[in-house]
């Protein structure tokens, strides 16, 4: 028998593994499939693009297989995740390695015997082999797995949940030159653009903001400065133009505002002009924010290429990183949706322009451009300090479904609270007087006080003059 091929390292083409992941035998449901392979197949291919070895037991992706089954499966659907971790052979991926008892009971073994005699399995070893170090590759597998076999309508959702890494490989990067908007925009964790130019002409800059996505890299360029980096947190909606003060005068008031949660670099901020020799040969063919003597273009929004970015991260001497890594966690991917009787008389409206109605729809969720001015007036919880908006609401002040049009979006209208702070104003059980005294309703339970260590004496600071108005309303109407 000729051995001499017994060593050669098989080799897979790229189409060769889509096809081989295209082909996989998934249970059917309803209209569509069962989200059960495709949920363990991005839950491998995430660990991989972590550099995860070869080996999986089915403990360490129990957690995860039920979480996902719960929230994307029909009823019950998490109680056989046993299944795609067992039959998952059967479609030539992967190897399952268990005691004979198991392989010859004829049926599946259940959660508790793949765990409790810790069942393990393993990619084809050339097929691990290929994917471990190419993230475009594992890129390509999660699209196909996700675009065949998950409904359309939460796809984005779906990976973003499963395999959150991966559906960070998608983003984009970009430039924002905020000269004129930087005090009110990075403070207030927005960017807004008009539409159109004052004669109603398209604008390639202002059209880069419908491309913007959740997840996608920011770097804020201001007063010949990188000044700022971001992360989208929500693509671009329409919206009336904020309040900049003198600034923007010229603009048309209907806008795109995308949602982006900033931090400013401080001391390690830096001016590109003076690195352009490692800039020059990433900049933009067209539409580049800078040219390469590193004087800057009249453009509000570049795009710009992985290379710069890269570039632009190592000139921040790691508080680039720290700030993308921080401020990439706990990103939302999926919207929820608005249906309350209220908010479809609102959308029946036939005084006001979709914008407007847009913009008063998501006030009512502390969203949009009420949300952008409320963060220009206040940057943390008054009572609990946190500072972090990921963790902030807010919160009317004169209730949304009390307020006229304007006060739905007004950011003196606002506050940023911690969620059970805003329980406790929301509901009455709290109030501020002007001065910024805790005021406290006589219907709350003050046991709750010691128990979510809020000093009843405590005094938040003083409020704006245009705030007080609401806040009497507040104390003479919400108060209890």
């Amino acid at each position: 028998m000729d051995h001499s091929r017994e060593s050669e390292v098989l080799v897979m083409t790229n189409s060769e593994i889509l096809d081989l992941f295209s082909s996989i035998n998934c249970a059917k449901q309803g209209d569509g499939y069962a989200p059960h392979k495709p949920i363990l197949i991005l839950l491998i291919l995430e660990k991989i693009l972590s550099g995860h070895q070869n080996l999986f037991t089915f403990l360490e992706l129990d957690h995860e297989l039920k979480k996902w089954l719960e929230k994307y499966g029909s009823n019950n659907a998490s109680n056989t995740r046993n299944e795609p971790f067992w039959r998952l052979k059967n479609d030539g991926i992967w190897d399952v390695d268990a005691p004979e008892s198991l392989t010859n009971q004829g049926s599946t073994p259940s959660p508790n015997q793949l765990i409790e005699v810790n069942v393990t399995a393993r990619l084809k070893e050339d097929l691990y082999r290929d994917l471990i170090h190419n993230s475009e590759l594992v890129k390509e597998l999660a699209k196909l797995i996700v675009n065949k076999y998950v409904n359309e309508s939460v796809r984005t959702a779906f990976i973003a949940d499963v395999a959150p890494n991966i559906q960070l490989l998608n983003r984009q990067y970009w430039w924002v030159s905020q000269n004129q908007t930087y005090n009110q925009e990075v403070p207030g964790n927005f960017m807004w653009s008009p539409k159109t130019n004052v004669n109603g002409g398209t604008v390639p800059s202002y059209e880069y903001m419908k491309d913007m996505r959740v997840g996608d890299i920011v770097f804020s360029f201001a007063g010949t400065y990188i000044k700022a980096i971001g992360v989208v947190t929500a693509p671009a909606q329409s919206s009336v133009k904020p309040d900049f003060g003198t600034a923007g005068s010229n603009w048309i008031n209907d806008g795109w505002l995308v949602d982006v949660a900033f931090q400013e670099l401080g001391i390690a901020e830096f001016k590109p002009r003076d690195h352009m020799d490692l800039l020059a040969p990433t900049l933009p063919v067209s539409l580049s924010p800078i040219r390469p003597d590193g004087g800057g273009n009249q453009i509000y929004l570049a795009k710009i290429s992985k290379e710069m970015s890269d570039v632009l991260i190592s000139l921040s001497k790691g508080v680039g990183d720290s700030i993308v890594d921080e401020l990439s966690q706990s990103l939302e991917f999926d919207s929820s949706k608005e249906d309350l009787p209220a908010v479809e008389e609102i959308k029946m409206r036939t005084d006001i322009g979709e914008t407007q109605k847009l913009q008063i729809i998501k006030s009512r969720r502390g969203q949009g451009i009420f949300k952008a001015q409320v963060r220009q007036i206040e940057n943390v919880c008054r009572v609990t300090k946190v500072s972090n908006p990921r963790h902030l609401i807010a919160s009317h002040i004169k209730p949304w479904s009390k307020s006229d049009d304007a006060e739905k979006i007004s950011g003196f209208n606002g506050l940023l609270l911690a969620p059970h702070i805003d329980h406790l104003f929301d509901k009455g059980f709290i109030s501020f007087e002007g001065n910024g005294n805790l005021l406290l309703s006589k219907q709350l339970d003050k046991s709750i006080l010691d128990r979510w260590s809020i000093d009843k004496s405590i005094n938040v600071g003083s409020f704006r003059s245009e705030q007080q108005e609401f806040l009497e309303y507040h104390r003479n109407v919400v108060l209890i």
